[in-house]
């Protein structure tokens, strides 16, 4: 058992840097437009014939320091998503090469990128960025070790849908830090991670109803909270329960929230009265701090004071309002925007506190947004997971999915994907064309039901993400009636369709394509020309308002990508710099 726990540690942490060495390398190059370093380099000879060959060898200059990585790359993606082999090395004097490692690479592209921008206390930032990349890369290596270790067993008997939720073991391939969460510590990491298996129950609190502020979709109210946390609420506080409305906590944020002396004194004057863990059991999601109770439905986006890459994981007000303008918004369209195979996971409502005095910070850690979600489909999943392997696989989980769903059928990869860019892409593209209306339909966003092996139904959540054109806005008469002219769900149209350029099609189609390429052992464009097809035969149907964004996206040379290494160097998590990649779909 102790030579199994120590196979599993080791097995984790290699892969763990892997992970990190592959997500660093494809940051760097896409962000400063190194579209292919494979090339026949003077010096490049002494590469090729000191080491084993493990695919097509490459060579990155870095100008600023005077340095040079090399490698070999066993998958070329043309989104930039590129598959590595076991090593990368240095290139020293006299035409020799040191193998690196994580800490060494990460050193030397920090040294270029210092040279390259302008960053105000430049050794802060790095120090920052270091530690993060740091803190993700053991993260990672424990989610894995909890795996190889245990983790096959415990999450075998739950629903496919959680499982997926909670097997993100690698996470967002283009970010330095994927893993990062600062604020739990190791008990509290395997008590609260998705990736450990976690579930438990909620800390409730009852909040006097002068004191709280909420706000609901027509009738959707009654039914929020769970009924076996209504009957403990009853039970404990009597006669008073009529005068308290429940708010639901993340254990962690509940003792949070209590250690500090405002919240102690509100306590004393029973203006909040702390009731306890009660309810159903609740499994965090791929986001950390949503969680979902599968059986009857219930979905809460919770507060949680914890830095999850960059940010600080609370709800703030105008969150909230962006999340219930958009499902306003929704909620009025609900029966010309979604299908049977078209699906949006609308939040229904918010619940917060706001006492006399109440710092705007407070209110977000208190705020609590529902989102319930019922998947009637046993075979649903959400994307971001099925594109990994499992620690210690090759094949992904998708390809996986798509057999038990199928009953060990594997269909045609090119005839799946069309099937799915007709439910997922031409849906959303329909909504923007007619509606102004754009998701944040990234990977973590996105889920998708499986019948007989083929995608079924598209799911998009999360509508703190969505943007509504205000032009389109003010043309159906909703601003004033639905929504207010000030609200922080109105874009411009040019940011509205930026946003979904990279978000679906970069991040999610992009990611989606490179999995079943590589999977295939085919380049990614033989898929991409599944996009061409498929926007092109929407075309020839297609309304007017369609056309510009069906015509940008066939002759347009490049798309939007987030520059997340460059951005966390610079620390502008919150505002994030975008760079232009070559576009895949072009014709």
């Amino acid at each position: 058992m102790l030579q199994q726990q120590t196979d599993a540690a080791a097995k984790s942490a290699e892969l763990a840097e892997k992970a990190t060495i592959r997500a660093l390398l494809n940051c760097y190059l896409r962000e400063t437009g190194e579209r292919d370093p494979r090339a026949a380099i003077p010096g490049l000879r002494y590469f090729i014939e000191s080491f084993p060959k493990q695919g097509d060898p490459f060579m990155l200059h870095l100008p600023m320091i005077g340095k040079t990585i090399a490698g070999a790359m066993t998958y070329y993606s043309a989104i930039g998503q590129h598959v590595y082999g076991a090593f990368v090395y240095e290139a020293v004097s006299g035409g020799v090469f040191r193998e690196l490692d994580m800490a060494r690479l990460l050193t030397l592209l920090l040294s270029e990128l210092g040279c390259r921008e302008k960053a105000g206390d430049r050794e802060a930032h790095e120090q920052i960025i270091r530690t993060r990349i740091e803190n993700s890369y053991r993260q990672m290596s424990r989610y894995m070790k909890h795996f190889l270790h245990q983790g096959q067993a415990e999450q075998a008997w739950k629903p496919e849908c959680v499982r997926s939720e909670q097997s993100l073991y690698t996470g967002h391939p283009f970010h330095p830090y994927p893993k990062s969460t600062e604020g739990f510590d190791f008990s509290e990491l395997a008590a609260y991670s998705p990736e450990m298996g976690a579930s438990f129950q909620l800390h409730y609190f009852a909040v006097r109803k002068e004191f709280v502020h909420e706000e609901w979709l027509a009738g959707e109210e009654d039914g929020a909270i769970p009924p076996s946390a209504i009957l403990h609420a009853r039970q404990q506080l009597g006669e008073a329960a009529g005068d308290y409305r429940l708010l639901p906590m993340h254990p962690w944020q509940a003792d949070y929230v209590m250690r500090q002396p405002q919240v102690r004194q509100w306590l004393k004057q029973s203006a909040i009265i702390s009731l306890g863990l009660c309810g159903p059991v609740v499994y965090p999601t791929s986001s950390v701090r949503t969680v979902w109770e599968p059986t009857g439905g219930y979905g809460f986006k919770l507060p949680l004071h914890v830095r999850i890459t960059n940010l600080l994981r609370e709800n703030t007000q105008e969150q909230a309002e962006r999340t219930m303008d958009a499902a306003r918004v929704l909620h009025h369209l609900k029966h010309e925007c979604q299908t049977d195979c078209f699906q949006i996971l609308s939040e229904t409502g918010y619940s917060s506190v706001r006492l006399k005095g109440m710092p705007e910070e407070w209110s977000s850690s208190f705020t609590v947004i529902y989102r319930p979600m019922e998947l009637p489909n046993p075979f649903t999943y959400v994307l971001a997971s099925l594109l990994e392997s499992l620690p210690e696989q090759t094949e992904p989980k998708l390809i996986q999915a798509i057999r038990r769903s199928g009953q060990g059928v594997l269909p045609d990869l090119r005839d799946w994907l069309a099937v799915y860019l007709r439910i997922s892409m031409v849906s959303l593209l329909r909504l923007l064309a007619k509606w102004g209306i754009s998701f944040e339909a990234h990977l973590q966003n996105s889920l998708v039901s499986l019948k007989n092996g083929m995608p079924d139904c598209y799911y998009v959540r999360d509508l703190e993400g969505v943007s509504i054109d205000h032009r389109k806005a003010a043309g159906a008469g909703w601003i004033g009636k639905l929504i207010a002219e000030s609200s922080p769900v109105l874009y411009e149209e040019s940011e509205a369709w930026m946003r979904t350029k990279y978000y679906f099609f970069v991040n999610h189609l992009g990611s989606l394509i490179h999995t079943i390429a590589a999977y295939s052992r085919e380049g990614e464009e033989h898929y991409w020309r599944i996009v061409q097809l498929v926007l092109q035969q929407e075309r020839l149907d297609a309304d007017d308002p369609m056309l510009p964004y069906i015509d940008d996206l066939l002759h347009s040379e490049s798309l939007p990508a987030k520059a997340n290494f460059t951005s966390c160097f610079l620390a502008r998590g919150e505002r994030p710099l975008f760079v232009d990649i070559p576009n895949p779909m072009k014709v």
